[in-house]
């Protein structure tokens, strides 16, 4: 059974289905006449075909997360062959409600205690071994139970096939179409009922076997053929379960290489943590949340942020890296797998304030860089024990490449960003300026420069001093930043001068930026021992394509030549590149 979302109408459904089954069973089994059956008799055939029917439910494998495979279904037909429809009926409808009840108290099957109700726990199971119990009736009955267990050898040869198709059809058409009815995909419905009924077809001519040499060689024959029905159902589930794993690390390794090529794609910061969120919960799964904590070198904290399933960031905290569990990575400088959050968690952290009772499941590793913890990656679920071991191991590969990237940006971050204004240095500057002369030549789009320089800086620091000097430099960084793009190139030129390019950009737009740059720097108060200064820019302005702009030298000096307009001019002002008169 795939597990979706039973809504009360579902539960009603499937609690009529149960009902009626076993009422019917029940009835049956005490009035056979009724429904014109053969009395029920326990025997030795029923008692082997029930131990072949668990022992079956024993060697289900995972299909899907908690999703179990057991392919038992031939137990039942032979036992419809050889004792008849009720005995089948009953046992089919007791071995499936017992498995999925005790599945679910020993913690081992789909739903857990505490996620749902045992008044709901209890209409499934009924519902699970009281469906297949019905079309098992009703099958018995269009075939005739006495054309069934009467049958000759070439008889049973072709109503076996038929009779066991026909059940497995009707059973998984309605799992099929119930599933669909609480929202699963078709791709995941299809997969499930593919691997389902092809392992179950597997055991069916072994149940041929065991009815024709039941009928031929007797029961310890029949019982020789089930204990090699048994081994198949084994070999078969080692099969899958190896086949499973297999798919699963060619798929990280390949996902893994995958996730190393997007990581190292960036060197920008906030661009590297989303591409590192997204690659984790691309492998990770299972509806999951996504945190990544960083420790700040200025002031020790640990900068969370936190993305939801989708890779979308939905919220920043910061935490003393002493606090929670990512503190006790932090501490211990190890990984922490918790499959049982809420019972697990004050085993490790006494204070709960950083435990959200809506996640039954925590994975988190530390990010190392020279041997020393600078951050923390987790991962969260709202799902009980759905992180392994498996996860575990990924998670610490992505984390490697997470630290070895984010330390390069570190780097780069240092090596291409002025400390002081947050905006990039000259020689980026430069850099990107030509590119991005080189991309627009190409496809012919606009881009413009602009030069700045605060007025009267240096009368600042004169009667200032210099610490004054340097709060105007980083309030001025940060309005140019707030009026920046992403894809905008803001830089600190030189002392007090600052540049920036705006790609696909026109110069009236980008007069438009500068005018809201420079009225953001005349109303940003700058509070000094003497009071609070206002401070004033001049912006030029050149822009690209111009008849009079051949190269890079010839941009930058036609913004610089705006510029000194706007000085001359009376400062606190915008002026755009203009040709010398008379030029053509």
């Amino acid at each position: 059974m795939i597990r979706g979302r039973e809504s009360t109408r579902h539960l009603v459904v499937m609690a009529v289905v149960g009902l009626v089954a076993w009422g019917t069973v029940l009835w049956a089994s005490l009035w056979p006449s009724g429904l014109e059956l053969k009395p029920l008799e326990t025997s030795r055939e029923w008692t082997a075909c029930g131990f072949f029917a668990v022992s079956a439910r024993f060697l289900a494998f995972r299909a899907y997360s908690r999703i179990r495979i057991a392919i038992d279904s031939a137990f039942y037909i032979v036992m419809v062959f050889i004792c008849g429809i009720l005995p089948a009926a009953l046992l089919v409808m007791l071995t499936l409600s017992a498995d999925f009840l005790v599945r679910f108290y020993t913690g081992g099957g789909l739903y857990r205690f505490g996620e749902v109700s045992l008044g709901r726990i209890w209409t499934l199971a009924m519902y699970n071994g009281g469906l297949p119990a019905l079309i098992l009736l009703g099958l018995g009955k269009l075939f005739g139970e006495t054309s069934l267990m009467d049958a000759d050898v070439m008889a049973i040869s072709w109503m076996l096939p038929v009779y066991a198709l026909s059940f497995l059809g009707v059973h998984y058409l309605i799992i099929g179409i119930r599933q669909r009815w609480m929202g699963v995909t078709f791709r995941v419905i299809r997969g499930f009922l593919l691997r389902s009924i092809g392992a179950e077809l597997l055991l069916f001519p072994l149940a041929l076997a065991m009815v024709l040499g039941y009928r031929d060689q007797g029961f310890w024959f029949f019982m020789l053929i089930g204990m090699a029905s048994l081994l198949t159902n084994a070999v078969y589930r080692r099969q899958a379960r190896i086949g499973d794993e297999l798919r699963d690390r060619v798929e990280e390794l390949s996902t893994l290489n995958e996730v190393g090529q997007v990581i190292s794609g960036s060197l920008q910061k906030d661009t590297l943590v989303k591409n590192i969120a997204t690659a984790t919960l691309h492998l990770v799964g299972h509806t999951s949340c996504f945190m990544l904590g960083l420790v700040d070198e200025t002031t020790r904290q640990l900068k969370c942020r936190f993305f939801d399933a989708e890779g979308e960031e939905f919220l920043t905290a910061e935490i003393a890296p002493s606090e929670g569990l990512s503190g006790w990575i932090i501490a211990n400088r190890s990984p922490l797998l918790l499959s049982e959050l809420q019972r697990e968690y004050r085993d490790y952290v006494v204070d709960e304030t950083h435990n959200d009772p809506d996640f039954h499941c925590w994975l988190g590793v530390p990010l190392m860089a020279y041997d020393e913890v600078v951050g923390v990656m987790t991962v969260q679920s709202e799902e009980h024990g759905v992180f392994t071991q498996d996860h575990l191991r990924v998670l610490t590969t992505i984390a490697d490449q997470a630290a070895v990237a984010l330390e390069n940006s570190r780097l780069y971050g240092l090596a291409t960003v002025d400390g002081l204004t947050g905006l990039f240095v000259r020689r980026y500057f430069d850099y990107r300026l030509e590119e991005e002369w080189e991309r627009s030549s190409r496809f012919e789009t606009p881009f413009v420069v602009a030069l700045f320089d605060l007025d009267n800086f240096k009368a600042i620091n004169d009667t200032y001093g210099h610490g004054v000097g340097d709060r105007v430099l980083r309030a001025f960084g940060a309005v140019i930043l707030n009026n920046m793009r992403s894809i905008d190139i803001a830089a600190r030129y030189g002392g007090e001068e600052f540049a920036f390019i705006l790609p696909r950009t026109e110069l009236y737009e980008a007069q438009a930026v500068a005018e809201r740059i420079r009225a953001d720097i005349e109303a940003e108060p700058v509070n000094t021992d003497s009071g609070v200064l206002t401070v004033t820019v001049s912006i030029g302005l050149a822009g690209f394509p111009d008849a009079e702009i051949p190269n890079i030298s010839r941009l930058l000096e036609g913004a610089d030549e705006a510029l000194y307009r706007a000085k001359r001019g009376g400062k606190n002002r915008i002026e755009c590149f203009r040709p010398p008169s008379g030029s053509a």
